[in-house]
């Protein structure tokens, strides 16, 4: 497994970790084997109910799993948020979460008092960092200028060979000036690469990842991991997948591949 720093944290995640919306209890497994294979950063929220399947695959040695969750957006107002992060703790079953990040944006409720309430998560030792998801550029913007004792470390977006808003908006330009690491949901374009629509890049990224005895769906996560800033979370509902996504890395794509692939849209 490959590695990157989380923020400006100092701590090192998978570049390849594993999501859990839609998880059925059949995930367990696809859950076990990912962790086993490296990819031992794993993402849930309260929206998806499924932080008590999550709790189920936490062994003793709870410090070797960074655990990432979400509070929902009707609960942004500071007591409310407190309240969705006890919530949560006691779904997982232990007494940090790694990193708790606001789901979407609620523009009905100040910003400031959302982070107000984060920030105090973390003095309480509740959480350990802060990100947010789905965030637009001027949203992000707005959030930063928020905070008073912590910083935002990410920003969980969709992003993928088919999906490239985060480069199009300069979203994820200004992540990596700013150091923010983007975790790209649904980097396999929630199924779409295997969609009719899009057999064409299909076929060609298989073609790419022959070149390194890989399949196209390691070829598509390589190249978003290759972006440096990048931490993606494939979901996997069987071992097998689980351990096809964390074979993403652990090898380097050719600077003529990655160009290519940019080029697909």
């Amino acid at each position: 497994m490959d590695y990157l720093e989380l923020g400006k944290t100092g701590e090192k995640i998978p570049k390849i970790g594993m999501g859990t919306w839609k998880l059925s209890r059949t995930g367990i497994e696809a859950l076990k084997a990912g962790i086993s294979s490296g990819s031992n950063f794993i993402d849930t929220a309260e929206m998806y109910q499924t932080e008590n399947l999550v709790a189920e695959v936490l062994t003793e040695d709870r410090d070797s799993i960074f655990i990432a969750t979400k509070v929902s957006p009707h609960n942004l107002r500071h007591d409310d948020l407190i309240k969705a992060c006890d919530r949560s703790l006691k779904a997982l079953g232990i007494k940090t979460i790694d990193l708790y990040q606001i789901h979407w944006p609620n523009n009905s409720i100040p910003i400031s008092e959302t982070m107000s309430a984060m920030e105090q998560l973390v003095s309480e030792g509740k959480v350990r960092h802060i990100g947010v998801s789905n965030f637009s550029l001027d949203e992000l913007k707005k959030a930063q200028e928020a905070m008073k004792s912590a910083e935002i470390v990410s920003n969980q977006v969709e992003y993928s060979v088919t999906e490239r808003n985060p480069e199009r908006s300069g979203l994820a330009k200004y992540c990596a000036s700013e150091k923010i690491t983007l975790i790209a949901y649904s980097p396999l374009g929630s199924g779409s690469i295997y969609s009719k629509e899009n057999r064409e890049i299909f076929d060609k990224l298989g073609a790419i990842g022959s070149r390194y005895g890989k399949s196209a769906i390691q070829s598509a996560l390589n190249w978003l991991v290759s972006k440096g800033n990048v931490s993606a979370i494939p979901k996997a509902n069987n071992p097998e997948h689980a351990r096809e996504n964390a074979g993403a890395c652990g090898w380097e794509m050719s600077i003529a591949d990655i160009n290519e692939i940019d080029s697909f849209l």
